[in-house]
């Protein structure tokens, strides 16, 4: 008679929830690995998506240009937090306790901004705690940057010297905003702003191997879309509620949805991420994506305005440009992240197809006033689903959406058709 086999048994934690382990640069480990975003991260996400929500809440509320200017000022700060946060844990985070703490905070310091965006927005205040919050992700963020630097050496502690200086000096313009009254304290958010983009030029060169864990990059930064998306249409049902509709409603608002759809279809399935494994280039795609999340923002509350209004014979300047301004930036952001691969070019029919796309877009945005909400709301629909044709029949050899580039890509420092799996 065979004994029984012993029963295994697994307590909760035992893995080491409160376990402390030091940070090390990731970027060294085998780049044939995959490695994918953490429960953690994405809760991290949601907050940021609520701060994008009260956003475009404010846009829906009073769609003018100044509003407008607001809303993409205010939403490339926003985006820059979560993207900061995003590369240092793309290149260091352990999931450990530390790690856990620093990011629970930074997300208390982003609801409390959240808190603060309608004021702003309106432009009735609320620029004094929102520069508090802002300092205090940053605080976070730097004294993480910190413990990078304590333990890790080499490569990963140049980098996180870089940004200690770097992002130190500019926290320090961020706390003297606190104290200096508007607009000076708006100009020194925008001169911060413009060092802190220059500052990852230098910093990704001081890695002599890869800059980033791409299949991580690229899922994070994936992640976030779909949120942002998801939130946006979100929005615009949740803003619709108890609005009587009409036949004409129902199509508009079934339009939007085809468009919020083919967004999605194309940038997870067509879009060319190879300029990511591209060293210091890979910022194209980082950068890119202020602008495609904002107009992926902007289209959902333009969405909201123009189904609200499709009885009336024609759309608002701000809803014209909120949605099909939106789906302009989303394409010229895709435009410049296919232009970075290595193997296209200016002549090249996808890169081609998506800024006639931006320029459909811009024109119905800006031209459009004449136009009924139904035939608006159509030619857009039309546009998206063209250019979902267009680039689903391009032969293969044209986009690439890698998870990561083949081994020998890193040792170039690019990835090219040829060498993606």
């Amino acid at each position: 008679m065979t004994a029984p086999a012993p029963v295994t048994r697994r307590v909760l934690g035992a893995g080491g929830t409160f376990r402390l382990e030091p940070p090390r640069l990731r970027t060294t480990a085998d780049p044939r690995e995959e490695r994918h975003a953490t429960w953690f991260e994405l809760f991290f996400d949601l907050v940021f998506a609520a701060a994008v929500s009260r956003l475009g809440a404010a846009v829906a509320h009073e769609p003018s240009g100044p509003v407008l200017a607001r809303f993409v000022a205010l939403l490339v700060v926003i985006i820059w937090a979560w993207i900061l946060y995003t590369l240092y844990a793309n290149r260091f985070d352990t999931d450990d306790l530390i790690f856990r703490l620093a990011k629970s905070a930074a997300m208390l310091a982003i609801a409390a901004i959240a808190v603060n965006v309608p004021r702003v927005m309106a432009g009735h205040g609320g620029t004094v705690g929102f520069a508090v919050g802002y300092v205090a992700v940053r605080v976070l963020l730097l004294a993480l940057y910190a413990r990078a630097w304590r333990h890790v050496h080499g490569d990963g502690r140049r980098l996180s010297a870089v940004y200690l200086v770097g992002y130190g000096f500019t926290t320090g313009m961020w706390l003297a905003s606190i104290f200096t009254p508007s607009p000076v304290r708006e100009v020194l958010w925008a001169l911060a702003m413009l060092i802190d983009l220059a500052i990852p030029v230098p910093a990704w060169r001081t890695l002599k191997g890869a800059t980033v864990v791409i299949s991580h990059l690229v899922e994070r930064f994936g992640t976030f879309f779909i949120i942002v998306l998801g939130e946006s249409v979100s929005a615009a049902v949740a803003g619709v509620a108890g609005f009587e509709f009409t036949l004409q409603s129902w199509i508009v608002g079934g339009l939007c949805f085809v468009v919020a759809l083919t967004l999605w279809w194309i940038y997870f399935d067509l879009t060319d991420t190879s300029v990511v494994g591209r060293g210091a280039l890979g910022l194209v795609f980082v950068y890119a994506h202020f602008s495609l999340l904002a107009g992926v923002a902007g289209f959902g509350e333009g969405s909201k305005l123009v189904i609200m209004g499709a009885p009336a014979p024609s759309v608002g300047a701000g809803a014209r440009w909120a949605m099909a301004g939106g789906v302009a930036a989303f394409a010229l952001s895709l435009a410049a992240i296919h232009l970075g691969a290595e193997w296209t070019s200016l002549r090249d029919p996808t890169f081609v197809s998506r800024i006639v796309l931006a320029a459909v877009g811009l024109t119905l945005a800006a031209a459009g006033g004449a136009i009924a909400p139904l035939a608006f709301a159509g030619l857009l629909a039309a546009a998206v689903l063209g250019q979902l044709g267009f680039e689903a029949s391009t032969p293969r050899s044209g986009a690439r959406t890698p998870w990561a580039p083949a081994p020998e890509a890193f040792s170039r420092g690019v990835a090219t058709p040829e060498t993606v799996p």
